[in-house]
């Protein structure tokens, strides 16, 4: 990595409506349909309706409609309920840990698809802010990235032990706006460890907030043909002040 680190995460952050609007930001209505393969693969076929509250204070994820489902997740706890249903949510502690002993072919049950989207749409839409966290390493990529003749920049970083997010180093790639237009992971809890190319699009602003209205996950696996395990469609984004 460079020593360009806080040039280019601060441009980004500013991109994104900036650290002062941020911090006047409570909460994040939040709505799109999900779909891909790989839900298929876990044995939750979608497309699935989502509507969320993400927190943008703590890492809490309420799950207001996933489908038929509703409940949250935080780092440390999933709840999960029957929408429809009187009887109360089930809790499960330590989701995470229920992974250790999962291989590629497991599938998952709510708990499990709650705590993978959970932690995945909270690190989705508190982009780019969290990175500014002391714990996260962040540094500009040598060589940017060049798509179509655009010149793009790359943050690379790397996540502390533990954090809940896709895996522990991840590339993002931006445009001459400072826009986020890719994102490079594989995913831990999957079990495959095959590189995902996390493609954005048609982005939009609520109040200042910069944020894409599509996402579309291409991966490749091997004896696979390339494939997109996941889509975020007709994202739309309302900020909750304080």
């Amino acid at each position: 990595m460079s020593s360009t680190r806080s040039n280019l995460l601060q441009s980004v952050i500013e991109a994104h409506g900036g650290r002062e609007y941020w911090e006047s930001i409570q909460s994040l209505n939040v709505e799109f349909e999900f779909s891909g393969v790989a839900l298929d693969m876990k044995g939750h076929p979608g497309p699935h309706d989502v509507e969320l509250v993400v927190n943008t204070k703590s890492q809490k994820v309420t799950i207001k409609r996933f489908g038929d489902y509703y409940g949250s997740w935080t780092p440390t706890q999933t709840e999960v309920g029957k929408l429809g249903s009187e009887d109360p949510v089930d809790v499960r502690k330590n989701p995470r840990d229920v992974f250790d002993d999962y291989t590629a072919e497991t599938k998952w049950d709510v708990h499990n698809l709650f705590w993978f989207v959970g932690y995945a749409y909270w690190n989705y839409f508190n982009f780019p802010f969290y990175l500014d966290a002391p714990e996260i390493q962040t540094g500009e990529v040598d060589g940017p990235t060049r798509e179509n003749g655009e010149k793009w920049t790359s943050l690379e970083v790397v996540f502390p032990d533990g954090y809940p997010t896709h895996t522990k180093v991840q590339k993002y790639d931006f445009d001459g706006e400072y826009r986020l237009m890719r994102m490079h992971y594989s995913v831990d809890v999957m079990k495959r460890h095959v590189p995902s190319w996390h493609n954005c699009y048609n982005h939009a602003v609520a109040g200042k907030l910069l944020y894409p209205t599509l996402r579309v996950v291409s991966s490749a696996s091997p004896g696979m043909a390339f494939f997109s395990p996941f889509t975020l469609r007709g994202i739309k984004i309302e900020v909750n002040h304080i």
